[in-house]
C-alpha cells in the first residue's frame, strides 16, 4: 500500500468515527486534504446513500442526495470581501504586521493586482489576519478588478484597467528598500 493510500484510508477512517457526520466536517477534510478531493466527496456520497439500517425510513430508489454545493464556488454570487468588516485603523494594522504599505493593501484589496504573481506567503499571512482561508482569498483576488468613483466620467462607460503584477506594485509602493527587496525576491 503506497503512503498515499495509507494517508486516504486513514482520512476516511477519522471520517467514519465521527459521530455525527456532516457538510462542514467534509467541507474541513478537503480543505486540509485537497489532494484527496474527489475521494473524499465520493466517500460522503457513499455515507449519505448508505442503507445501514439504523435509519427506519427508506429512500426512493434511485435518490441520490445533492451534495454539490459542497465544492461548487458561490455560484454567479461576488465572492465576499474579506477586508469589508475591518475598520480603517484595523486596516493600517492588518498592513504592518504584514509589511505592506497602506496604498499596497488597497491595490490588493481593488483587486488591481495580477493574483498568480502575489506571493503565497503574503496570501496566506493576510488570510490569518482577517480570519479567512486561502482559498478565499485567492478567490477574492482572482475576481474582476474593483471599479472604483474616480473611474466614472459623466459622458463615458467606467473603463477596466488592466491588473498590474505584484512586482510593479512593490516598485511604486512607498516601501523601504529592504522591504521592497524583500518582497520582490519573493515575487520572482
Amino acid at each position: 500500500m503506497s503512503n498515499t493510500e495509507r494517508q486516504l484510508e486513514d482520512i476516511l477512517i477519522e471520517l467514519m468515527d465521527q459521530n455525527e457526520l456532516g457538510d462542514d466536517d467534509i467541507v474541513a477534510a478537503v480543505e486540509r486534504y485537497p489532494e484527496h478531493r474527489d475521494a473524499i466527496l465520493l466517500f460522503y456520497e457513499d455515507w449519505l446513500t448508505a442503507d445501514d439500517g439504523r435509519s427506519g425510513t427508506e429512500e426512493p430508489s434511485g435518490y441520490v442526495p445533492d451534495i454539490s454545493g459542497l465544492w461548487k464556488a458561490q455560484a454567479a454570487t461576488e465572492i465576499a470581501n474579506p477586508f469589508e468588516n475591518l475598520s480603517p485603523g484595523d486596516l493600517r494594522m492588518v498592513a504592518q504586521r504584514c509589511e505592506l504599505s497602506l496604498s499596497l493593501l488597497s491595490s490588493l484589496e481593488e483587486r488591481a493586482i495580477r493574483t498568480s504573481t502575489i506571493p503565497l506567503l503574503l496570501v496566506r499571512n493576510l488570510a490569518a489576519e482577517v480570519k479567512t482561508t486561502v482559498a478565499a482569498m485567492l478567490q477574492f483576488f482572482d475576481q474582476d478588478q474593483a471599479t472604483m468613483a474616480s473611474d466614472f466620467r459623466s459622458d463615458r462607460a467606467p473603463v477596466q484597467k488592466d491588473k498590474v503584477s505584484f512586482a510593479d506594485a512593490i516598485r511604486s509602493a512607498p516601501l523601504s528598500e529592504e522591504l521592497k527587496n524583500k518582497w520582490l525576491n519573493l515575487s520572482e
